[in-house]
């Protein structure tokens, strides 16, 4: 059997040939078989290029419009640890929080080692006042990668914003060790102790 390479002119004969196999396979085949083939996630440069497209938007603060993007991509792969991801974010900034934290939830599920997904999602926890549960989202990042400054970072706000002042110091200390040019931990230290 020839594999389908997918192109931007062939992502529709491809994902129609998908679906007719799996068809096939559903009256024939083991069901485990059938999830593995339907499990694999699609690779190819129009997948790729959406995502690009959908984190443009986000960067240009179009996070309506990142939203439909990402969406393509779940279409055609609903695994892709980026697009959820992504799409968790422009909820974030869109001030939707319980949304983005269940698009965190999916991509989580699927990777629970992605540094990204982990911290972000404990920025969107410490965007609802949810610090403490903020916390362990960032040490989760943080056992997995000790040098994860933007978690570093982020937990020393949170603390800071439960008031614990001196413990918040010592993990915005921890950030701009790593990276001193991380303007947003010089900018947390000035914020936690401002007379200083």
């Amino acid at each position: 059997m020839k594999t389908c390479t997918l192109k931007k002119d062939r992502i529709l004969g491809c994902l129609t040939v998908t679906v007719l196999l799996t068809v096939i396979f559903v009256g024939t085949a083991d069901t485990r078989n059938i999830e593995a083939i339907v499990s694999q996630p699609i690779n190819s440069t129009f997948v790729s290029e959406l995502i690009q497209k959908g984190n443009m938007l986000f960067n240009k603060s179009k996070y309506e419009e990142a939203v439909q993007s990402y969406d393509q991509v779940l279409m055609m792969d609903p695994r892709s640890i980026d697009a959820l991801n992504g799409k968790g974010l422009a909820f974030n900034n869109l001030g939707r929080y319980e949304e983005a934290i269940t698009w965190f939830d999916k991509a989580i599920k699927i990777d629970p080692t992605f540094i990204h997904t982990l911290n972000n999602k404990g920025v969107t926890l410490a965007n609802l006042g949810r610090y403490e549960e903020a916390i362990t989202w960032f040490d989760k990042a943080i056992k997995i990668d000790p040098n994860f400054v933007d978690a570093l970072y982020n937990k020393g706000g949170a603390l800071g914003e439960l008031g614990k002042y001196e413990e918040a110091l010592v993990w915005t200390n921890k950030a701009l060790d790593i990276d001193i040019s991380k303007q947003n931990a010089s900018n947390s230290k000035q914020l936690i102790l401002p007379n200083k």
